[in-house]
């Protein structure tokens, strides 16, 4: 079968039974003040913050919002296994309090309001208050956040370092329902579950802290569907959106046919498939994102057909089941599972030479 092009984070995949682990950053976060203006926020800050603070405080409760981007990392139709939330304290108050992960019910937002401080930053156009969702003019339905009252995780945070949240069958059911449902996706809220005692903040780092191990990160393991995409292409100078495609079955047997394609290319370009035994990976490359891991290898390049007046409607493909009969590659044996995207070449684009399509996974069969 034939995949149409599609634009947008999707995800094709082909594996018997074996599980994957993927390890996603944050891509929105955010820390709510109780303060009677609902005007302090901290979007591009380098912390959240969750708890109480100090009694003298004007707007002493804190509660943070965390979301991951599920549609455009995961194959769609995966099945969720565990879903564990990881977050680093690098400073605040020591002493185990409890943290509970609650699902959030509508969106909110990430501004420019930038603090290290524990006491907030003035809100900003689109940032999430304890009033706002998105500030100024988008309340809550609740004041410091619309939110399930069914707790996700929970975990005692105590001393300073990492923390990993538990996976449940709660937690495993909001990141299940936001791969299945991208649009219903608004992430969690953390709060204490007692938020009367004073100098309880837990602080954690945001995906803006300087320090890559402070981000938050979501740790999946998931069953990926016999066939998927997933990733996200770059839009070329001229507006186009590379789909990558696929045709028949990726098996070793001779009577078998699997061809990897890409569609709705700039025409004559020259194109061509690089794939990974390393795993998927969303890694900025050039101006748009490298799907898949390195160590990579690079097929040999061909050009994108086309030479009318639709500059989109370039095409190329590749035929995987040749190059698994020809033996020139060992590793392309039944298990096998590969990850593979189309670089193709766009010297117009000032963000970088090269263009990529979107990613497909898939496991050779007998």
């Amino acid at each position: 079968m034939f995949r149409p092009a599609v634009l947008g984070a999707l995800v094709l995949l082909c594996t018997a039974a074996s599980a994957d682990v993927l390890h996603l950053t944050a891509v929105r976060d955010n820390t709510l003040w109780n303060d009677a203006a609902g005007a302090i926020s901290n979007g591009s800050g380098p912390v959240m913050i969750v708890g109480r603070s100090g009694g003298t405080s004007t707007a002493p409760i804190r509660r943070g919002l965390v979301r991951f981007d599920l549609a455009a990392a995961l194959p769609a139709g995966s099945v969720i296994h565990s879903a564990q939330l990881v977050l680093a304290n690098p400073s605040g108050n020591v002493g185990p309090r409890n943290v509970r992960v609650h699902r959030v019910l509508a969106d909110w937002g990430e501004g420019a309001s930038n603090t290290a401080s524990g006491q907030g930053a003035p809100a900003q156009p689109g940032d999430a208050t304890w009033l706002q969702r998105f500030y100024p003019g988008s309340p809550w339905s609740t004041a410091g956040g619309d939110f399930s009252s069914t707790v996700s995780t929970v975990l005692a945070v105590d001393q300073l370092g990492l923390h990993t949240w538990p996976s449940t069958p709660q937690a495993v059911s909001d990141v299940q329902s936001w791969l299945d449902a991208p649009a219903t996706n608004f992430g969690w809220l953390l709060k204490l579950d007692a938020e009367n005692v004073s100098q309880t903040t837990k602080v954690f780092g945001t995906r803006e802290s300087l320090d890559p191990a402070e981000w938050p990160t979501l740790i999946v393991d998931f069953t990926p569907p016999v066939v998927g995409t997933y990733c996200v292409a770059r839009v070329s100078s001229s507006g186009c959106a590379p789909a990558i495609g696929w045709s028949g079955y990726p098996s070793s047997s001779p009577a078998a046919a699997f061809v990897v394609s890409v569609s709705q290319a700039p025409q004559q370009r020259a194109a061509s498939l690089v794939y990974s035994l390393s795993g998927p990976a969303s890694t900025p490359f050039l101006g748009g994102t490298l799907c898949i891991a390195p160590p990579l290898t690079r097929c040999a390049v061909t050009t994108t057909s086309g030479g009318g007046f639709l500059p989109c409607s370039g095409a190329a493909s590749f035929d995987v089941h040749a190059r698994v009969g020809s033996g020139i590659d060992p590793r392309l044996t039944p298990g096998a599972v590969v990850h593979a995207q189309w670089h193709l070449r766009d010297p117009s684009n000032p963000l970088g030479s090269f263009l990529t399509s979107d990613a497909v996974r898939f496991t050779l069969q007998p």
